[in-house]
Formats: structure tokens, C-alpha cells, sequence
């Protein structure tokens, strides 16, 4: 599970700027993680791999940080100059304590749409779109980012695409969301 405790008495005498530094590197760990899994499920629909950016990647961590600061779970419209970015989004909440989640959490939920999808007839649907976005195979970028309520019992995940995948012109589907391999 990924944590970071906030609130934690500092008994290393770390200043400001080392929580920082450590809050950091463990987003950084996030995002790689996140990374590995998204190929991972690709692979297995014949998707080539995505690579980070680190200017997706700060996209989303914002856009996470004003979700968790307003309780709010809609998606962003974000862009990239003046193409639009793919996005999943993923929350998770209880109501005492500190939430944990995972980078699998949050990829298992998005792909577990596959039973909804109808490879027979693919084309775009509410119920698939995070699947549907995750393995779309023109998209290359990828950009996480994580945030905590203030109280910490809400978290939120953003990943965003680029290309954006999810295009809903004749044959996109067809050539971009593929069956899975055995």
C-alpha cells in the first residue's frame, strides 16, 4: 500500500525541505509503478508500451491535488496545447483514518471493465472508457498523480494519455482496442 504520513513527528530532524524531497520520491515510486502495470495489461492487447512525462505527470498530480482539496470527482477537460489528454480517474474513501490504495487498485478497476466491452462491435461506451483508454494502442504518454484529502481519508488518482485514446471515428476501436492475447 502507498502511504505517506503527513503528520508524522519528524524524529530524523528532517527539515521542510527533506519531506519534500521524500514526498517526492515516493510519488516518484507511484508513478513507475503505475507505469509497469499500464504495460503490462498493454502487452496483453498488443499495445505498445507507454513512456512517462514528466509534463503529464505534472498535469495530473495538479489536477489530483484540486480533487482531493475539494472533494470534488469529475473529470479535468486537460490539455496539451490544443489537444485534449486521456484520463482516468480513481477514488477511494473512508469514513475515520487514513485511506491506502495502490497503483494495482486503481489499474485492476479500470481494467476490470473488459467484460463490459464488446469486441465484436467496439465503440465507445461510459462503462468501458477507463478499459478502453488504458490499452488504446496509438496513445503513448503517460502522467500519474496522487493526492490525499486534507483529513486524509480521500484519495484520488489521475492518469492522463496523450495521444487520448477513446477517438470514436469509423474504425478507431477496431485498430486500437484489441482482444487479448493468450
Amino acid at each position: 500500500m502507498y502511504y505517506v504520513d503527513t503528520d508524522a513527528e519528524d524524529t530524523l530532524g528532517l527539515t521542510h525541505h527533506y519531506r519534500g524531497l521524500r514526498h517526492r520520491l515516493w510519488h516518484s515510486r507511484f508513478a513507475r509503478d503505475m507505469l509497469k502495470l499500464h504495460n503490462y495489461v498493454r502487452a496483453y492487447h498488443s499495445a505498445p508500451p507507454l513512456v512517462k512525462s514528466r509534463r503529464l505527470n505534472k498535469i495530473a498530480q495538479s489536477y489530483a491535488e484540486y480533487l482531493a482539496a475539494t472533494s470534488t470527482f469529475q473529470h479535468s477537460g486537460n490539455q496539451l496545447g490544443d489537444e485534449s489528454l486521456g484520463e482516468n480517474l480513481y477514488m477511494v474513501w473512508i469514513s475515520d483514518g487514513q485511506v491506502q490504495t495502490s497503483p494495482e487498485e486503481a489499474v485492476e478497476s479500470w481494467y476490470q471493465e473488459i467484460a463490459m466491452h464488446d469486441f465484436d462491435r467496439p465503440t465507445y461506451s461510459p462503462e468501458t472508457g477507463h478499459f478502453t483508454q488504458l490499452v488504446w494502442g496509438s496513445t503513448r504518454k503517460l502522467g500519474v498523480g496522487i493526492a490525499y484529502s486534507p483529513n486524509g481519508n480521500e484519495v484520488y488518482i489521475v492518469a492522463n494519455y496523450y495521444p487520448a485514446g477513446n477517438i470514436v471515428n469509423p474504425g478507431y476501436f477496431e485498430s486500437n482496442v484489441l482482444p487479448l492475447i493468450y
